[in-house]
């Protein structure tokens, strides 16, 4: 303990911080394919020391528990899904001016792709969360917290791609966002389920018709009907 103190004091050196980085990259990539393998509870410390070859005391080190490991993958995991929408929405960014198509509609069209050849992230962030959802607060914490930033990235691309009007509210779109997330949440499971019964392009694509027609504004009663489906009433 002595000698990690006094380590600690140190200016750490480009390699030193180089190792490190690939230590806790290493450790983080062993426990994500334990915990997609057996879960959280399935998967041991030990099990991921002898995945790396590190030592216990350096897992303890980086993460300080195994619920520590558990949220460090979560955040990567929320990193990777919400490059994978921001990539999509680069896509059809560059490719909606000559195409004519809406960015959104080719943001939809790229995510269902991305997921269909790259589940692993999506697959992993749902399988924590259903396992975790009575877990401890820290860990429950984690998840929502990673929720949080997928729903505020649907709901930075709606606007940016002016898929919403002006006239729809934060609260409106935030909303939105949510239900987007939930629609591709259950695409993506029945995706998993069966490949052949669920397609996701062909399911995001039907997601997008429908909420594009939702959202068309047709003179100044579209706000408060948006307004009366929000609240659970009819527009």
């Amino acid at each position: 303990q002595f000698c990690i103190v006094e380590r600690s004091f140190q200016p750490a050196s480009e390699d030193t911080v180089a190792s490190a980085n690939t230590v806790r990259a290493r450790l983080m990539a062993a426990a994500a394919d334990l915990f997609a393998t057996s879960g959280f509870a399935g998967t041991t410390i030990s099990a991921i020391r002898k995945a790396t070859g590190a030592s216990a005391s350096s897992i303890y080190w980086e993460f300080g528990s195994k619920s520590g490991i558990l949220r460090a993958v979560l955040e990567d995991s929320a990193d990777r899904w919400l490059d994978q929408a921001y990539g999509s929405y680069r896509k059809a960014r560059e490719e909606s001016a000559s195409s004519g198509r809406s960015p959104m509609e080719l943001s939809f069209a790229h995510l269902a792709t991305e997921l269909t050849e790259r589940p692993e992230f999506l697959r992993l962030l749902l399988l924590l969360a259903l396992e975790q959802r009575e877990g401890e607060p820290e860990t429950l914490e984690a998840i929502r917290r990673v929720r949080a930033r997928v729903i505020a990235g649907f709901a930075r691309v709606f606007r940016e791609t002016h898929f919403v009007g002006d006239e729809v509210s934060d609260e409106m779109l935030h909303d939105i966002a949510v239900a987007t997330v939930a629609f591709a949440d259950g695409a993506f499971v029945a995706a998993q389920i069966d490949p052949g019964f669920a397609d996701l392009r062909r399911l995001f694509a039907i997601f997008h018709l429908g909420l594009a027609a939702a959202l068309r504004v047709e003179g100044p009663g579209a706000g408060p009907q948006l307004t009366a489906l929000s609240e659970g009433g009819t527009p």
